[in-house]
């Protein structure tokens, strides 16, 4: 079977919000502190917990993929100089416009663009690895595809 693939810029602006709501997550949900998803004991899947993935109802199946996305949105970087949780969030989240995230963190035109794309392609490497971590072979491997510059007319 094909894995299907997705652009990560597509997948954030179209299937984001479509799949919390698929899973009954809400945007509240994203920003909370008391909402932890990662795992207090070890990292590998034992027999008992893939049992447990695999006997899941559609509706939990739905939520575990829901919030399988938002652990690695909340898995970017956002330290001084790396921004990405940040700017992922302010633009798809807060639908911000991209002047007003360059604007934001004091950001010029061409350093914002830079910044957005390291974002955008590292939601989509970790997008990657937690949807094999949490064996969500239903979720479109993400890809991020370079955009055209337009030709300089003189």
């Amino acid at each position: 079977m094909k894995e299907e693939t997705r652009d990560v810029n597509l997948f954030l602006k179209k299937d984001f919000w479509h799949y919390l709501n698929l899973g009954g997550i809400n945007y509240n949900q994203l920003s909370s502190p008391q909402l932890t998803f990662t795992p207090n004991t070890h990292s590998y899947t034992n027999g008992t917990e893939k049992r447990l993935i695999d006997d899941m109802s559609e509706a939990e199946r739905s939520t575990y993929i829901a919030t399988t996305i938002i652990i690695a949105f909340k898995d970017c970087t956002d330290i001084e100089g790396r921004r990405h949780k940040s700017i992922l969030e302010d633009y798809y989240i807060k639908e911000l416009t991209n002047q007003a995230v360059a604007i934001r963190y004091n950001l010029s035109d061409w350093q914002y663009k830079k910044a957005k794309r390291n974002a955008l392609i590292e939601f989509a490497e970790r997008f990657n690895f937690w949807r094999l971590k949490r064996d969500c072979p239903e979720l479109p491997v993400l890809t991020y595809a370079e955009t055209k510059r337009k030709p300089n007319n003189k």
